[in-house]
């Protein structure tokens, strides 16, 4: 079973934070970063409670803006009725076009390839199975 209160931030395929939206110690999300730096790293701390403003932040980041010309035919393609940044970064992982990051929450076993919006970029020896 997938727990989308759960998630690991990743890079690739490499983990490079844990988040958990409700631990049970708190009503404030729970963060463990693995790396440092400015573009990377999900809170400025190594580990720690974030506010739910900073976690809105950043996850911002990880959707289209709700003022994309085309943000209806995007929802609709998503099977969305309204523009729901949470919903969003369900159904995409949060990933973006410009970079290698995205989400994969607690119980799934996706890789970046699954995933990525560039695929014959970042793995142009991938052959589709033409048999089917």
């Amino acid at each position: 079973m997938i727990d989308f209160m759960k998630f690991d931030v990743m890079l690739f395929d490499d983990v490079i934070a844990n988040v958990d939206l409700k631990p049970l110690e708190s009503d404030k999300p729970y963060v463990i970063n693995y790396i440092e730096g400015f573009n990377k790293q999900f809170s400025p701390n190594p580990e720690g409670y974030i506010t739910k403003v900073e976690l809105e932040k950043w996850l911002k980041w990880r959707v289209f803006p709700e003022t994309r010309v085309n943000a209806d035919q995007l929802l609709a393609a998503l099977g969305l009725n309204s523009y729901n940044r949470w919903a969003i970064i369900r159904k995409t992982h949060g990933v973006m076009a410009d970079d290698e990051i995205w989400l994969r929450f607690k119980g799934e076993t996706l890789k970046h390839r699954d995933v990525t919006l560039r695929k014959s970029l970042y793995y142009p020896d991938d052959k589709k199975d033409l048999s089917n």
